[in-house]
């Protein structure tokens, strides 16, 4: 007796749209189209639509008008195409090295024929000091930036590049993981390890700026009440603290890392 075999079909998974791809692989993509001779126009427009708005929202800062802020974006966007082109530029995290870019641009345009197009505030803090100094060096007069920007570019690529997208920029939680092309309960992960590698790093750039053995000895001590929350400070410390107050200040910028990052980011941490 013959028969043939039915297969029941087993219920077929829903393919969902495809996820986009994170900076790492579209750059990557961009380095193999250059060094084949060729474009990517698909992957410079995917880059251009997922960082553009921060772009320009920093562009406007530095432009008088919209119009100019468009154009001071555009120029940023395909000098860092170049970057990348000549085996330079960003090599994991589009945004960061792209703001920096917009920034050193603007102050080109200071320079030259674009210094009409900036807005007041960019012009009074570009204009040279009574003593001559660089503008940027007196942005940097303050040693808490200092310190909390030696501890972020101390920092691997990919904590610096969580902390720039959750922290600085501030970006939608669904976002992140798209950008870095990891998993939101890896982010979250990445971002909680980050935050103690800045808190450690900041930790140790005071501890090498500190004044003399007592700042040196009770630095470390603060690295423990920090790292240990709600332990007890104990009196040494506390008067060390109420005395010094390059140790107070430090103090509370570890408490408070995440404001501090924030506070430098749009000078110091988006630096050449």
């Amino acid at each position: 007796m013959s028969g043939s075999r039915h297969t029941t079909p087993g219920p077929q998974r829903e393919s969902g749209p495809e996820p986009e791809p994170s900076d790492h692989d579209l750059i990557e993509q961009l380095r193999t189209a250059y060094a084949a001779g060729d474009g990517d126009p698909a992957v410079c427009e995917l880059l251009y639509r997922r960082h553009s708005a921060a772009a320009f929202a920093c562009a406007r800062r530095c432009c008088r008008t919209p119009q100019d802020a468009e154009d001071l974006v555009s120029e940023a966007f395909i000098r860092t195409l170049q970057a990348v082109r000549s085996g330079a530029g960003p090599r994991d995290h589009w945004r960061p090295y792209l703001l920096s870019v917009v920034r050193h641009t603007a102050l080109e345009w200071r320079d030259g024929a674009g210094r009409t197009l900036l807005t007041p505030d960019v012009e009074a803090w570009c204009s040279p000091g009574p003593d001559g100094d660089d503008p940027q060096r007196r942005l940097l007069d303050s040693e808490d930036r200092r310190l909390v920007a030696r501890s972020f570019q101390a920092l691997p690529e990919r904590w610096k590049a969580v902390l720039w997208h959750t922290l600085v920029e501030d970006d939608c939680p669904h976002h992140v993981p798209l950008l870095l092309g990891i998993t939101p309960s890896a982010v979250t992960s990445l971002a909680f390890r980050a935050r103690e590698g800045l808190r450690e790093a900041y930790l140790r750039a005071h501890l090498d700026t500190a004044a003399d053995e007592r700042c040196r000895h009770y630095g470390r001590v603060l690295g423990a009440v920090i790292r240990r929350r709600g332990a007890p400070r104990g009196r040494g410390l506390a008067r060390h603290l109420a005395g010094c107050r390059s140790c107070s200040r430090a103090y509370a910028e570890l408490l408070d890392l995440n404001a501090a990052l924030r506070a430098g980011a749009s000078g110091v941490l988006v630096g050449p």
